[in-house]
């Protein structure tokens, strides 16, 4: 998208979704589409500009979803045997959405301790404190550390809002190749609003470089300064 912009193209970098609604009334005689990407916590509101679209009649905003779910890909990682992760930090924005309960079928299958952390140092040395509390004890759960903003139900209303207009789909992630039900996309009923279908192009797989490692990286079998292009060709942000 930036190369494109580069070449002259209208790409904007949106504080929020919402801001689409008065773009795509102020150019009425242009297709608006948004590119939707990011984990749970920024999919209701990919949602809510939908409905908002529908409402208000707007006709001509698509949306390109790039939508990811957190479980799935852990499960992804969690199943290779070759994997070495003895427990995990949990999302703190995700978490508010979804709830921390999403968690605990994770922690059972894989016997792997789970602290949800808020953001603050403190936050996250109590986590990694109970985190450690576990593996000596020999427990396996899901510890909500960040109890002033997570729930374990989390939030039902924003939850309810993304099932009414996506559902699960396959995705492919970097370093770890097409995770099942990983990512989200329109349901079929809102097809109409669809990027890729109103302008029939499908997205092609971007070849990774030989020199990635992230696979190995999100597996534990790496650490990002083994890799040769980080902070340098690669530097993620």
């Amino acid at each position: 998208l930036l190369d494109l912009r580069a070449k002259g193209a209208d790409v904007r970098a949106l504080y929020s979704p919402l801001e689409v609604l008065e773009i795509a009334k102020q150019n009425l005689n242009k297709n608006i589409i948004f590119f939707a990407i990011g984990f749970e916590t920024t999919t209701p509101m990919s949602a809510l500009l939908l409905q908002k679209v529908i409402e208000e009649k707007i006709n001509n905003v698509f949306f390109h979803i790039n939508h990811i779910t957190v479980p799935a890909p852990v499960e992804a990682i969690m199943n290779d045997e070759n994997v070495k992760i003895n427990a995990f930090l949990g999302p703190s924005h995700v978490s508010v959405i979804t709830g921390y309960g999403i968690y605990e079928p994770l922690a059972a299958k894989f016997k792997t301790p789970i602290a949800v952390s808020g953001f603050e140092p403190v936050d996250i040395l109590e986590s990694v404190l109970n985190i450690i509390k576990q593996s000596n004890e020999g427990t396996f759960k899901v510890y909500n550390q960040y109890k002033r903003a997570v729930s374990k139900e989390g939030n039902v209303k924003a939850q309810n809002l993304v099932k009414k207009y996506f559902r699960v789909c396959d995705f492919e992630f970097r370093g770890l190749g097409l995770i099942k039900d990983g990512g989200l996309e329109l349901k079929e009923e809102f097809s109409a609003y669809d990027a890729s279908k109103k302008f029939d192009c499908t997205v092609q797989s971007k070849n990774e470089s030989k020199a990635c490692i992230c696979g190995q990286i999100l597996r534990g079998l790496a650490k990002p300064y083994d890799c040769k292009v980080f902070g340098k060709a690669c530097t993620p942000r």
